[in-house]
């Protein structure tokens, strides 16, 4: 059996963080290489910025060779306009990971919380100080939070076990199995 390497990606516009870690047999993690690709910001066109995205993940899906990629699940927020540039660069994210044949695993936020630090209200800083403990990193040895949320986001996946085999956002065999789901919006929203 292929060890489990996850590439998990805190997706962003402006920034996106990103950590590629596996599992040792004693089960400790270990990080094999993480950063943050700066895309840029306004006045740069989003395109130009989702295809800066869309070249380093196909760069570092070749070079990393992952056996699943891991992204945080959408969720809802307050602000419209700031959800739907996140969810283009999970479209972008999506596409690069089916063109490269590596499927993909959604993971909520408060699971991630939960998975890394023990509670799915746990606080970033929190998190940051378990994930790099969680990965035997020193207290400061994560540049940024995009780049600690990526590292969360990858142990969050490889500290579950259903996870050994990971399977393609259509499979029923999907996290959150999302077919039953789909056609549903989440409770207080409505179609514009």
């Amino acid at each position: 059996m292929t060890k489990l390497r996850v590439l998990g990606i805190d997706p962003g516009t402006q920034l996106v963080g990103w950590a590629v870690g596996e599992k040792e047999s004693g089960g400790q993690l270990t990080r094999i290489d993480s950063g943050v690709w700066r895309l840029g910001r306004s006045p740069k066109p989003m395109g130009e910025r989702l295809r800066i995205l869309f070249d380093e993940l196909q760069k570092q899906l070749q070079r990393s060779q992952p056996t699943v990629v891991a992204l945080e699940s959408a969720f809802f927020g307050k602000n419209a306009r700031s959800a739907l540039k996140l969810g283009e660069a999970r479209g972008v994210v999506l596409v690069a990971a089916e063109l490269a044949g590596v499927p993909v695993i959604e993971i909520p936020p408060a699971t991630i919380k939960a998975r890394v630090a023990g509670a799915g209200a746990a606080s970033k800083e929190n998190v940051e100080r378990l994930v790099c403990m969680h990965f035997g990193l020193s207290d400061h040895a994560v540049a940024t939070a995009d780049e600690s949320d990526a590292l969360a986001i990858a142990a969050s996946v490889l500290m579950d076990p259903r996870h050994s085999e990971a399977t393609s956002l259509d499979s029923a065999k999907s996290v959150g199995n999302r077919s039953a789901k789909r056609g549903k919006l989440p409770p207080g929203a409505s179609f514009q």
